[in-house]
């Protein structure tokens, strides 16, 4: 009897912008806005019950400063987001990485379930964007960097999402039976 090895298909990626020198800029303004903003909430909380009983302005400052301080704690990571893509068997999982420590499951996309995809410098991307009532999801970082389209429909809403893997997880993709029959642009 002989035996068959069976073997996945897998490829996993990460996305990481490549000019992020603003980013890193932007980060360290927001650590500086919180600590300020922090301080400046905690010395008016502070200063709520002075010297003449309750203050109504130092409650206010204290609200308003520490409101802003965690705005800026719980959207710091944005700019440090990065893109993690999996492709398993015939499934493409896209998650996005905000700092390296949370991560935001975004979807699972079957190939089978895809009707449309290809680079977005193919004309057939301008008939899939320009379509109503469709989803767009960019979920890519560099600009210039080979972007891919994906067109498919998923609990009866039409999506397209855009994104930027290697030419290498794209020949997984198109090498075998993943894709239906002239799904693939070119």
């Amino acid at each position: 009897m002989e035996q068959f090895k069976l073997m996945d298909n897998f490829k996993e990626e990460v996305i990481v912008k490549r000019n992020n020198s603003f980013n890193q800029f932007m980060y360290g303004v927001c650590w500086l806005g919180l600590v300020v903003f922090g301080i400046t909430g905690l010395t008016a909380l502070y200063n709520v019950m002075g010297v003449n009983g309750f203050d109504w302005i130092s409650l206010v400052v204290a609200v308003v400063f520490g409101g802003l301080a965690l705005l800026i704690w719980r959207n710091k990571d944005t700019f440090r987001t990065e893109y993690e893509y999996s492709f398993t068997n015939g499934d493409l999982d896209i998650s996005m990485v905000l700092g390296n420590s949370r991560r935001r499951y975004l979807t699972r996309l079957p190939m089978k379930n895809v009707e449309a995809c290809g680079e977005v410098t193919h004309a057939s991307f301008q008939r899939y964007i320009g379509m109503k009532d469709v989803k767009k999801h960019n979920w890519f970082l560099n600009r210039d960097s080979k972007l891919y389209y994906f067109f498919f429909t998923k609990n009866s809403v039409r999506h397209i999402i855009i994104i930027e893997p290697s030419d290498e997880m794209i020949d997984i993709i198109r090498s075998k039976n993943y894709l239906n029959f002239g799904v693939w642009q070119d």
